[in-house]
């Protein structure tokens, strides 16, 4: 009687757990995207993001292209990396890529690349 009892109580708590996946699901590209550009957000939402580096740039300026989901452009120019003695960021990789508030987007590390004014 005891082990019904215990196996009862043990689904009753595993049919209470949730489990959640943290990867987000990103809706399909909108064709004004590049394909090469990345999500940057979580599931509440977040935008597209495709980053590159050039020689005609300054060691801490980089050219960003930000898109919203629904594919219209939130910003296209040049970004500033910050702190500024940061060195050389990964930016083709994607995970180092947190959010992006409008005005500047935060990677792991505490660094950001801003809008250039």
């Amino acid at each position: 009687m005891k082990k019904i009892l215990w196996l009862l109580l043990a689904l009753i708590y595993l049919s209470g757990c949730d489990i959640q996946h943290s990867e987000s699901k990103v809706l399909n590209k909108p064709n004004e995207v590049p394909g090469k550009a990345f999500w940057v957000g979580g599931l509440d939402g977040g935008v597209f993001a495709l980053i590159d580096k050039s020689k005609n740039l300054e060691p801490n300026e980089y050219y960003g292209k930000i898109y919203y989901v629904s594919g219209d452009t939130a910003y296209i120019g040049k970004m500033i990396l910050l702190p500024k003695n940061s060195g050389a960021i990964d930016y083709l990789n994607p995970k180092i890529y947190q959010g992006w508030d409008g005005n500047t987007l935060y990677l792991e590390g505490n660094k950001q690349l801003k809008v250039h004014q």
